[in-house]
């Protein structure tokens, strides 16, 4: 069975017509070369070279070969170029999954600028609560995951990797636009928008108004924060997100408050346990890093 090897020397001698050229050119010896032809010609039962006056005139069946050789060798040279482009994660799927507010934003951003020079990648990304992101990562169906929720499952590891804030979206005419920062217990005194009790984002609203000791009261309840935003924006009340939310966004319906206190959170990324992390995951994962770093900064 003639092999790759075998293949590349029957190629190199016809196109350059000699042993002592293509010993050049492959970096072996001349008798290396010719030794190689033989048994070429051994395996095959075929005459593959006629001599001439010191030059190798290849025989039909030889430039046949050499023909469909070239099929081969584009067919390597191809895999060495997805070996490259995998290891430099510039090729691959990529299946993401995250919260609303950053799909719809920082996110979607950060993979069209991770994708814009690499047109061997396929991304693909799916929106949804924290349980079903932890669905997703720990049955494999999703690499990573971004979400500013802790996902507390067994399979799945939750690593911080930007720090953020609460702030307080207020529609354009509403009197909290006067302030220059929204106490967070005031929103009790006005239509508000705002997460479940249910939520971990309505827990930690919940321990600033328990700490004066209050209730806290919302007119609409809300279960993305991408929801909340749109709702602030249509002017229902004001509402409080995730300043990532607001990352790259000119919305001018809305007026965006520092509050009183601030309320630190988190953007985690959650990779599965069970499943290795892929280059190109790791590549995007330390891509998005620096991206929000850039974002918070620019």
């Amino acid at each position: 069975m003639i092999n790759a090897r075998q293949l590349e020397v029957l190629s190199t001698v016809i196109e350059v017509g000699t042993t002592a050229r293509a010993a050049e050119l492959l970096n072996v010896s001349q008798p290396a070369i010719s030794n190689m032809l033989r048994h070429t010609e051994s395996i095959t039962g075929l005459t593959l070279f006629k001599r001439d006056r010191g030059r190798l005139i290849p025989t039909p069946e030889a430039v046949h070969i050499a023909n469909e050789a070239k099929h081969l060798f584009f067919q390597q040279q191809r895999i060495r170029t997805i070996v490259d482009q995998l290891r430099e994660g510039s090729a691959g799927t990529l299946h993401i999954a995250a919260s609303p507010s950053l799909g719809l934003g920082v996110l979607s951003k950060a993979m069209a600028s991770f994708a814009k020079h690499r047109p061997g990648l396929r991304m693909s990304l799916e929106l949804g609560s924290i349980d079903e992101i932890t669905d997703l990562i720990s049955s494999g169906r999703a690499e990573l995951g971004f979400s500013i929720t802790t996902s507390r499952h067994p399979s799945v590891s939750a690593t911080p990797i930007a720090e953020g804030r609460f702030v307080c979206v207020v529609p354009l005419d509403h009197p909290f636009t006067t302030l220059s920062k929204v106490r967070i217990v005031d929103l009790n005194s006005v239509p508000s928008i705002s997460y479940s009790s249910m939520t971990q984002l309505g827990q930690l609203i919940d321990r600033v108004f328990s700490k004066e000791g209050l209730e806290r009261r919302y007119a609409c309840e809300v279960r993305h924060t991408a929801t909340a935003l749109e709702m602030a924006a249509g002017g229902f009340g004001p509402a409080l997100i995730d300043n990532f939310a607001m990352i790259g966004r000119d919305d001018r319906r809305v007026v965006v408050k520092e509050t009183e206190p601030t309320l630190p959170i988190r953007i985690s990324s959650l990779t599965p346990k069970v499943f290795p992390t892929s280059q190109l995951a790791s590549t995007f994962l330390t891509f998005f890093q620096s991206y929000l770093e850039e974002s918070e900064t620019g």
